[in-house]
């Protein structure tokens, strides 16, 4: 999926974030394992399985980055955010707390799981079609919509893609993003979809009475309101396909990941994963209706 180019928490800055450097839960450093992956089969060239290796004591090593709401490492070096917290709530019922976080790059994350760098991906990594045929993605654990931003009192009526198509109206979406192909695929002209760098960019457009709107996921939008207000965001579109992420697996680890994805499941119907959801601003029962089938389906 190709995710849109702008603020922090926006699902294009998360492909394309460039921070580098390794951050280990409760602090220090860790380096990056010289061990390597059979391309075949996943598994490390030494043999042991992933579930050999944590029943041995070794340490799990998640791949993050440092985006908040999906991920955040903190100054101490604390591990948080709402992928990061999913899964060290489900390690925990595992019975395993010896974790470290590995902070990288999002380009990085799928090559450096395949070279044995780190042992899960555990950052808001949108499932594709492209990324699905090469990892297992766990049940799906951070769901996102797509909504509009319209000014105040909503003067155009804009509440679908289908206004959208029939109305005189444009709609700001950021150059190259998710929201530009996908309203291209729905039949939305692409005179009524100008561009901008940035969801700042596009705000002021809106502002300026260039634009009619703004077409991004629904939680940058709310947290974009958060910020700098003066806007309404309005429910999600019902014509844009379903995206989100889960925790991202070798193929050879199947039996660790048969095991957290069954633990998973099962957390994901308890207040605890509720309480988790709302604390960062994702939607608890959208991850528990959403499907990996169907978010792997989504065009990268």
């Amino acid at each position: 999926m190709s995710e849109p180019k702008m603020n922090r928490l926006s699902r294009r800055a998360l492909l394309r974030h460039s921070a580098t450097g390794l951050a280990a839960v409760g602090g220090g450093l860790l380096l990056g394992a010289c061990e390597t992956t059979n391309p075949e089969t996943g598994q490390s060239e030494g043999g042991q399985s992933l579930q050999q290796r944590v029943d041995a004591g070794q340490p799990l090593r998640l791949a993050v980055a440092n985006e908040p709401p999906y991920t955040v490492l903190k100054k101490n070096g604390e591990l948080t955010g709402a992928e990061p917290d999913v899964a060290k709530a489900v390690l925990k019922r595992m019975g395993i707390d010896n974790i470290k976080g590995v902070q990288a790059d999002y380009d990085s994350m799928i090559p450096g799981l395949d070279a044995n760098r780190w042992d899960m991906v555990t950052a808001g990594l949108f499932m594709n079609k492209t990324r699905c045929a090469r990892v297992q993605y766990s049940s799906p654990v951070l769901v996102s919509t797509e909504s509009f931003a319209v000014p105040e009192g909503n003067p155009k009526g804009l509440t679908t893609v289908d206004d959208l198509k029939n109305k005189d109206v444009t709609v700001a979406v950021l150059e190259g993003s998710f929201e530009l192909k996908t309203a291209k695929s729905l039949g939305v002209d692409d005179a009524k979809l100008p561009t901008y760098p940035l969801a700042p960019d596009a705000l002021q457009g809106m502002r300026d009475g260039r634009v009619d709107g703004i077409l991004l996921p629904t939680l940058t939008l709310e947290k974009l309101k958060e910020q700098k207000g003066g806007f309404e965001v309005t429910e999600p579109l019902e014509a844009f396909p379903t995206t989100g992420s889960g925790a991202a697996f070798r193929p050879g680890d199947e039996e660790f990941f048969g095991n957290y994805n069954k633990e998973l499941e099962k957390f994901k119907e308890s207040n605890e994963f509720e309480k988790l959801m709302d604390k960062w601003g994702f939607p608890a029962e959208e991850a528990r209706k959403a499907t990996t089938e169907e978010l792997c389906a989504t065009e990268g």
